[in-house]
């Protein structure tokens, strides 16, 4: 006898905090005498073959960590356990300035006129209560086009945290008014879910003061 003969329906799952969730546990050998669900919640008692379900109404465990177990005609147990991601979306995604007296939204800044200025700003995004971190990304646009994304690397949180991200730019004369937000998403791969949430919009203006020409020319006629 080779391995475990037990099956899971399915073997990995995603699932929102406080949703039901259920798991089959299944097997097709004739030398399983018994099965059930180990789990803090929605464990089971030893029931015959072929199946038996892990069930819960309303997850809210993190790291939940149910294993399915078979007790064998000779008397030896094997079990499986399921890869289970438990996430929430955010409270909220907000956007501000990083230096409230330098910079406001709608606000006129009045810079010396060159042709080569760019005026400075950072802008900060706040991300609060998500989970887990490590499927969070964070999407920076400028007028609807993406120029910054940032990811998180903590694989071993799996509760809920506030993360911040942020941005500097730079605003020329020829840009005028400018459109900024943030878009903070989690991502569970190319076939998992992509939930995203986004800030409001906000907008920079710079205003440049008119360039003044120094230099002047003196017509002298003869009498």
């Amino acid at each position: 006898m080779a391995g475990c003969p037990l099956t899971l329906t399915p073997s990995e799952t995603v699932v929102k905090f406080g949703d039901p969730v259920s798991i089959n546990c299944s097997t097709s050998a004739r030398y399983v005498e018994g099965m059930g669900w180990k789990a803090p919640v929605g464990g089971t008692g030893f029931e015959r073959p072929p199946v038996v379900t892990w069930r819960v109404e309303k997850l809210e465990e993190w790291t939940s960590s149910p294993s399915c177990y078979a007790t064998l005609v000779d008397g030896s147990q094997c079990a499986v356990s399921p890869v289970i991601t438990v996430y929430k979306t955010p409270n909220i995604v907000s956007i501000y300035p990083l230096n409230q007296s330098q910079m406001m939204e709608e606000q006129v800044h009045i810079v010396p006129y060159n042709k080569d200025t760019r005026t400075q700003y950072w802008l900060w995004c706040d991300i609060i209560n998500v989970a887990p971190v490590q499927h969070l990304t964070v999407r920076w646009y400028k007028n609807n086009k993406t120029i910054q994304t940032e990811s998180f690397n903590d694989t071993t949180t799996k509760t809920l945290v506030n993360e911040s991200s942020i941005l500097r730019i730079d605003i020329s004369r020829e840009e005028k008014a400018t459109e900024f937000r943030c878009e903070a998403e989690l991502d569970f791969g190319p076939h998992g879910l992509k939930l995203p949430a986004t800030s409001q919009t906000h907008r920079v203006s710079a205003h440049y003061a008119p360039e003044i020409n120094t230099s002047c020319t003196v017509d002298i006629s003869p009498l």
